[in-house]
């Protein structure tokens, strides 16, 4: 399993929600978050992608902290500088530049595509959760597949689909990792239960991601 930014918003929030339910006040909430989520960067391996929500989850709660308006903007220009000031060639690394770019597809193609089609006015809450899924997830691959198809040499249209499986699945497995931990500090006998739980929830992933590539027309060999 790959860590990812995606991984550190689900990391930042399980950490605020246990405070939370601890009743502590929201200043220590963030300073106790802040320090967890940069020892989580550094143990994962600090890739561009963790290092670069690190920062971003950082700004936001020293936003938040200072009763400031966040701006995801903003935001990211401080996480790339932050990362080219320490590592100038990350400019030119393919993970650099995906991990960015995808953030940025989201946050400017995502709200033009709901406004266009109007998804607020669907009344039925199903569909119109299932359908800002597959938007954020077809903002992502539209902002990315020029440079997926640069440098991989590849066309997948089946990621927009794919990421509605896998990124449920994820979040499940990065859940259950947590829960394996406190199990273990607590009762070392029942994480081994979780621990099974986990790795089935990863073997679907893995299933299911193998299955869609096998779909007809899922992805095409540019060749060029």
């Amino acid at each position: 399993m790959v860590v990812s930014g995606f991984n550190v918003g689900i990391v930042a929030f399980i950490i605020i929600l246990f405070l939370k339910i601890l009743r502590m006040p929201r200043i220590i909430r963030v300073y106790i978050t802040l320090p967890l989520l940069i020892i989580y960067s550094l143990v994962t391996g600090a890739s561009t992608p963790v290092v670069r929500a690190t920062i971003m989850a950082g700004l936001f709660l020293l936003g938040f902290l200072l009763k400031r308006e966040y701006d995801v903007y903003n935001s990211l220009g401080i996480s790339a500088l932050c990362i080219l000031i320490l590592n100038p060639r990350q400019l030119f690394d393919v993970g650099f530049q995906l991990s960015f770019l995808s953030v940025l597809s989201i946050v400017y193609i995502y709200p033009k595509l709901k406004s266009l089609l109007r998804l607020d006015s669907l009344k039925i809450k199903y569909i119109r959760f299932f359908t800002h899924g597959l938007l954020v997830s077809f903002s992502a691959w539209l902002g990315t597949m020029g440079l997926v198809a640069y440098y991989f040499k590849i066309f997948s249209p089946v990621t927009v689909l794919a990421n509605l499986f896998i990124v449920p699945l994820a979040t499940f497995i990065t859940l259950c990792g947590f829960t394996i931990i406190l199990a273990g500090l607590l009762n070392p006998p029942i994480a081994s239960l979780y621990a099974k739980t986990c790795e089935l929830a990863a073997w679907f992933l893995i299933s299911i991601n193998t299955f869609l590539v096998k779909l007809p027309y899922a992805v095409f060999n540019l060749g060029f």
